[in-house]
């Protein structure tokens, strides 16, 4: 445990998740960064802010970027406000006087029309805004005022906002070939009782009291359902070990045999898998995957994450991926052990390559994309080779080491039954209890324990609304464990029961088989949910949320297939095995 939070702290040291602690003197200048624009309805669809013809200070300057903020495509310029510590600007003052061309005023027409908002940032604290807004004759109007409202406590920032009217704009006419614009801004200080530890939780959106409500009353159920499958599956289990009892106490083992089929599987049910390779390699990529998951997920909890930082939670995920890859190449190689493979090479390979593999194909798909469209979004080329560097020089020889160590110190697989070398016939089922159903049920199941939940995550990841209380999204994910820990287990024994002892397969898929329905899901919340549109957005949102629903599948899979083998084996050790 204690080399978890290690890896923890360094993760965060590496991404500098610790925000700015900035004190200010009276009058002193904080300077206002510029980051870029984005539709409201496509949030991954950013450009850059001066793609508009705004107030543009000559030359740039750029802050210097964190890895988060480059994963997250911001870009911040220092702009040309001058907006000093507790001194108002009032009356407003010019910042620029911009001539806009009939392209310049198209440029701004199409961003209205998308609503597009910018977002700016003074003493790191966000601003955001819309450009521009249209009437009910659709026609445009262009902001040219912005009003700063600045909340202090001693020397410190506590709050930044900007507020626009209808009193200050200018209208854009389709077919207007010059228009003279002049922008001008104001601001004024108040002081608060908001201490500065406080001010990102001031800052953060909340939901709404009856969203939470509905959220609760959901989890509630859920709890009740796993309950409900916990006490079906105890109950089995009780039953199946007090007639192992009795009836192993007698001598008539014949019809002992013809009432129960899964016995007669105890020279099979430990026959290795299909494939040990890939089985085991995402036995330990699903581990690796659960830890990254949890830590990234507690430390959000207990709130080490900045409120705003979601490019550094990026950043986080990208280095606990890669100082885990020794628990997964532990896990994959000592797993490989105990089913008693061989090619170890392939097994690191494998294991190395699982996830990886997939998301740089992702990525590069979308990674281009977002170039064709001249998005902020799109890696730089110094980034996609730190990235790599990381994957070479840490993830793999970390990957190799813990592969050497589970090959070495991983342990026999402790089968309570032999396996004999003639496989046992599988006798014929019927439709609805073939693999299809079996895994639709398990993928079911568990999908509408979090049905209700799914909205606010996705909300979350794919709009403009912070997802705020990570503990609801710790509770859903460990019921979808415990759901899928259940369902999975059950599923297995009635697949022992009709005597199919090629469960091991079958166990990992109905574990992983509620991605499946997540990504179905996925087209639903696109066309009834959201208004995201356009082919860079579609793209991204698919791509990305294969990935995602990729990595459920491992890490579930993982879960149903562990929780199937403690089962498996424990009813296995209470009869008498040849």
């Amino acid at each position: 445990m204690r080399s978890l939070w290690v890896l923890c702290i360094f993760a965060l040291v590496l991404t500098g998740v610790a925000h700015d602690d900035q004190k200010y003197d009276i009058g002193e200048h904080v300077p206002l960064f510029v980051d870029n624009l984005v539709p409201f309805n496509n949030p991954q669809e950013s450009y850059r802010y001066f793609t508009l013809k705004f107030c543009k200070p000559d030359p740039l300057h750029h802050k210097s970027q964190t890895l988060g903020e480059v994963l997250q495509g911001s870009e911040k310029v220092y702009s040309g406000y001058d907006l000093r510590f507790r001194r108002d600007v009032r009356p407003a003052r010019e910042l620029c006087k911009a001539s806009l061309n009939a392209e310049d005023i198209s440029r701004f027409r199409h961003a209205i029309q998308n609503q597009y908002h910018f977002t700016w940032y003074y003493d790191e604290i966000p601003i955001k805004g819309m450009i521009g807004d249209m009437d009910h004759n659709d026609n445009c109007y262009l902001y040219t005022q912005h009003d700063f409202q600045f909340e202090y406590n001693g020397d410190r920032v506590i709050d930044a906002r900007v507020i626009t009217d209808a009193a200050h704009r200018v209208k854009l006419p389709e077919d207007a070939t010059q228009l003279d614009v002049s922008f001008t801004y104001s601001s004024t200080w108040k002081d608060t009782d908001v201490v500065f530890d406080d001010r990102a939780a001031n800052n953060a959106n909340e939901l709404y009291q009856e969203e939470i409500e509905i959220q609760w009353f959901s989890i509630v159920n859920s709890f009740v359902l796993v309950l409900l499958l916990t006490g079906f599956l105890a109950f089995i289990v009780m039953r199946i070990l007090k007639k192992d009892y009795q009836r192993y106490t007698s001598l008539d083992e014949e019809e002992d045999q013809d009432e129960t089929g899964w016995k007669l599987l105890h020279a099979d049910v430990f026959r290795f898998p299909a494939n040990k390779t890939l089985f085991a390699s995402i036995i330990g990529t699903g581990l690796q995957l659960l830890m990254i998951f949890f830590i990234i997920l507690t430390l959000s909890v207990v709130g080490v994450f900045y409120a705003y930082g979601r490019g550094t939670m990026y950043a986080a995920i990208i280095v606990v991926y890669s100082l885990t890859a020794v628990a997964a190449g532990y896990s994959s190689a000592a797993f490989y052990r105990k089913i008693e493979g061989t090619n170890w090479v392939r097994n690191v390979l494998t294991t190395v390559t699982l996830f990886a593999l997939p998301a740089f194909l992702v990525w590069s798909v979308l990674n281009t994309v977002a170039i064709f469209y001249s998005s902020t979004v799109a890696l730089p080329f110094g980034t996609i080779i730190a990235l790599f560097a990381l994957y070479f020089l840490v993830t793999f020889p970390l990957t190799l080491a813990g592969a050497i160590a589970g090959k070495n110190f991983g342990g026999s697989l402790d089968a309570p039954c032999r396996t004999k070398l003639a496989p046992r016939e599988i006798p014929p089922a019927p439709w609805y209890r073939g693999p299809i159903v079996h895994v639709a049920v398990a993928g079911f199941l568990p999908f509408s324990a979090i049905y209700v939940e799914l909205y606010y995550v996705f909300i979350s990841l794919w709009g403009h609304q912070l997802f705020t209380p990570y503990g609801i999204l710790y509770l859903v994910f460990v019921i979808l464990l415990m759901v899928t820990a259940c369902i999975t287990v059950s599923l297995t024994y009635l697949q022992l029961s009709m005597e199919n002892h090629e469960w091991w397969w079958t166990a990992l898929t109905s574990g992983g088989a509620t991605s499946f329905f997540i990504y179905a899901y996925c087209f639903y919340f696109l066309y009834s949910e959201s208004k995201m549109s356009g082919f860079f957005q579609v793209s991204y949102y698919f791509g990305y949320m294969l990935l995602i629903c990729y990595a459920l599948f491992l890490m579930l899979g993982t879960v149903g297939f562990l929780c199937s083998f403690v089962f498996v084996k424990q009813i296995y050790r209470s009869i008498k095995c040849d």
